[in-house]
């Protein structure tokens, strides 16, 4: 496309494959400036062949709708994520993106603590580590907050770090058993044994998985 209109229905191209519709669809129903990496932007999409996906994502970035970060992965241009959000009907998508997740499987968990918890070091060690047969899917981060997610190789059940902040680690995890969240917060206290952050732990929800 040669030029962009300010109408977000004219901002995306009328052509766009079902595959390059999905990649943007993931894109805009997480934060600005979420980091995909390719092999979980792959997983996401349900293992789609290696070869579709970078076509689909070359073609993305030739129309300048997402951008390739110097880590290799994959988020939405700057000029591009409140068009696309748009262009999505960002509400109607995070409904749809909630639903798709099993509530009674779900457990939700909180890490707090009273000294401060080391946000940006804690991310860029936990980012792209793998965890048993979950593998790393994207994140977002600041200086003072943090989003990570993983997904399983085989089953995609999920855990993500949907909040990091300089007190609170609040985890989520669906259709996860909770022998393998616990391993998780371990492998997350072992990460902050250097730091000296002591953390408790709660967990809000009473349903999940066997």
């Amino acid at each position: 496309m040669d030029e962009y209109r300010t109408d977000s229905e004219e901002f995306i191209p009328e052509y766009l494959s079902r595959l390059e519709e999905s990649v943007l669809e993931e894109l805009s129903i997480r934060e600005r400036n979420y980091n995909f990496r390719f092999n979980g932007l792959r997983r996401l999409l349900r293992d789609v062949h290696q070869q579709k996906l970078t076509r689909a994502l070359e073609r993305l970035q030739e129309d300048r709708l997402i951008q390739q970060s110097p880590d290799g992965g994959y988020r939405l241009g700057n000029d591009s994520y409140d068009k696309v959000r748009e262009y999505y009907g960002n509400q109607e998508l995070l409904h749809h993106y909630q639903n798709q997740n099993n509530e009674q499987g779900k457990l939700l968990t909180t890490i707090t603590s009273e000294k401060e918890i080391p946000v940006e070091d804690l991310i860029k060690k936990l980012a792209g580590k793998y965890f048993g047969y979950f593998r790393f899917v994207g994140h977002f981060s600041t200086d003072k907050k943090g989003r990570l997610e993983w997904i399983h190789v085989e089953d995609h059940s999920k855990i993500l770090i949907s909040t990091i902040s300089q007190s609170e680690i609040e985890i989520e995890s669906y259709n996860v058993r909770k022998e393998t969240i616990e391993r998780f917060i371990q492998l997350i206290r072992q990460l902050l044994v250097n730091q000296h952050v002591f953390l408790q732990i709660r967990e809000n929800s009473s349903s999940h998985p066997n």
